[in-house]
């Protein structure tokens, strides 16, 4: 069953955006993700929200997600979207 890492996110500065961005495209390609949705104005219905940007990503399970997520390729990263960006991610499977 697939994993996927969704992201809400507002980014503070874009100083570094591009960095992250080609590390962490390496990253998912490594451990066979794909991007499926990057979306930078998302209409939003419910409720409110100031992460602008909506990032969804598949893996071919939870295990491979989290195994992507805790890399020494995504974690030399990471620190630049924490640093750079304020929002809440989550690793999620259909378990319908």
């Amino acid at each position: 069953m697939a994993g996927y890492f969704v992201l809400h996110t507002k980014w503070h500065t874009l100083e570094r955006l591009s960095e992250y961005q080609q590390g962490a495209q390496e990253a998912v390609a490594e451990y066979g993700g794909k991007f499926l949705v990057y979306d930078v104005r998302p209409e939003v219905i419910e409720g409110e929200s100031e992460h602008a940007a909506t990032v969804i990503l598949e893996f071919a399970d939870l295990e491979t997600v989290k195994a992507w997520y805790n890399s020494p390729g995504y974690q030399k990263v990471l620190q630049i979207r924490l640093e750079s960006s304020e929002g809440i991610g989550r690793f999620v499977t259909n378990s319908g």
